[in-house]
């Protein structure tokens, strides 16, 4: 990428001198000084913020890094960094962290420190990794002209040589406000009713029975689930009882019932390449293909059958997460899934946020206290090589996930099974073919669930 085009035309209007120098490529504000030949108080970038207002671009020099607390003091209201994902549609032309620092020419308000004295010459990021922009004084400022002058919203950079330049303040971001969300959304009384009903020995199928047909979209989910044909049978399924007793079997009615039941409260959007349909679509799949796969792993190796199913459903329960609490990030994320299609989704929720919804979903999988098999494989199973407690439970996922992903109904970062993972869990590619054909037949009826819980 060349000088972002929106600041070149920007300069060109203003009919501003200026020079373009190539440099080696940098990756920091400060790398970008050193390879200009420059000292860090002459090259400037910005940190992007919002506010109650929208975006607000503070532009300071390498050499020094926003003070947060004396900003959010002197404006009183809170500033935190901006969304990645929101940058990256205001800032289309410019790679991330190389913005110029110029928010007139993108409709971005501006703040400068009044308290630092300005040199002859000013070098700014360009928007790419191997260019930077020569300015004189005066013309630097005339960019600035619209920018808000406070006094002492900078101190000296800690550290000059941090890998994102002066300061990185996104990262670990929705990491710390995770954190800080003083109120979970509370368990919903259905999904406690089950967890009891699960920790009783004495339950008995007319109990879950009883709690499943007391809700009637529940008890409709379940008859259509069991009504596929991804478990062949034959006779009329026509109740709750029939589904429970003669096809579904007590533990995996009362694990769909369970996964339902814990996903209403969390709100996302229902369309799009991770919007609720896809995740419902991919979390039955995953639960169906899981309860086939655990069969054919020997029995040392087996995952419990009775949470495969569970474990299945709710692996990436981070999505509901990530939607529910942080919606401008999810359809952000939402959207460079569509324009980035061949980079893997948990590539970008690294890149872009800082966290992957493995992260997300196992830290509310635990706060409700669901089986810890079931934390573990919502945390790592994007995590290649994994070996820890429940690794099994891992292993599976990977392969489930590169399998889906050859239907097109995963986001696996390819569709070649993991042999790995096949190794540890002593099972061949032929078995696992075999899984799947138990679960093709069925796909359409799975789909058509799908669509409707997410309705």
């Amino acid at each position: 990428m060349s000088i972002a085009k929106t600041i070149q035309q920007f300069l060109d209007s203003k009919r501003l001198v200026y020079r373009v120098h190539q440099v080696q490529h940098f990756e920091t504000p400060v790398q970008a000084a050193g390879h200009a030949k420059v000292a860090p108080d002459h090259l400037y970038y910005p940190t992007l913020l919002r506010d109650s207002f929208g975006l607000l671009m503070a532009v300071l020099p390498a050499s020094r890094q926003l003070d947060y607390q004396r900003l959010t003091a002197l404006l009183n209201r809170s500033v935190e960094p901006a969304f990645k994902t929101q940058l990256s549609s205001v800032f289309p032309d410019c790679d991330p962290g190389l913005i110029p620092p110029v928010g007139e020419a993108y409709g971005v308000r501006a703040i400068m420190d009044a308290g630092i004295a300005t040199p002859d010459r000013v070098f700014i990021t360009a928007g790419d990794h191997v260019r930077v922009i020569e300015l004189a004084r005066r013309d630097f400022l005339a960019l600035q002209t619209n920018a808000w002058l406070a006094s002492e919203i900078t101190r000296p950079a800690d550290d000059v040589t941090l890998s994102s330049g002066a300061e990185d303040p996104h990262n670990f971001f929705i990491r710390q406000r995770v954190q800080q969300i003083q109120q979970l959304p509370a368990m919903p009384e259905m999904a406690i009713r089950l967890f009891k009903l699960r920790a009783d020995p004495n339950a008995a199928l007319v109990d879950l029975v009883d709690i499943i047909e007391q809700d009637p979209s529940l008890t409709a989910q379940v008859i259509r689930y069991a009504r596929s044909p991804f478990f062949g049978f034959r006779g009329e399924v026509d109740s709750v009882h029939v589904a429970v007793s003669r096809v579904l079997g007590f533990d995996a009615s009362l694990n769909l019932a369970m996964g339902v039941a814990l996903a209403r409260p969390l709100r996302m959007p229902a369309q799009g390449p991770l919007g609720l349909e896809w995740f419902w679509r991919h979390s039955i799949l995953s639960a169906a293909m899981f309860q086939a796969l655990a069969k054919t792993i020997p029995n040392a190796k087996r995952p419990s059958l009775g949470l495969c199913y569970l474990t299945g459903l709710l692996h990436d329960f981070g999505y509901l997460v990530l939607g529910h609490f942080f919606r401008e990030e999810f359809i952000g994320l939402s959207d460079l899934a569509l324009e980035y299609g061949d980079t893997p989704v948990v590539e970008l929720e690294r890149q872009h946020l800082d966290i992957d919804h493995g992260e997300l979903g196992a830290w509310l999988l635990r706060a409700w206290r669901l089986p810890e098999e079931v934390v573990i494989a919502a945390r790592y199973h994007h995590e290649a090589g994994y070996d820890g407690p429940h690794q099994e439970y891992v292993q599976a996922l990977q392969v489930i996930d590169r399998v889906l992903a050859n239907i097109e109904a995963g986001n696996a970062p390819t569709d070649a099974l993991p042999q790995d993972a096949l190794v540890a869990l002593g099972i061949s590619e032929f078995e696992v073919m075999q899984a799947v054909d138990q679960i093709i037949g069925g796909a359409e009826a799975l789909g058509d669930m799908a669509r409707r819980l997410a309705a």
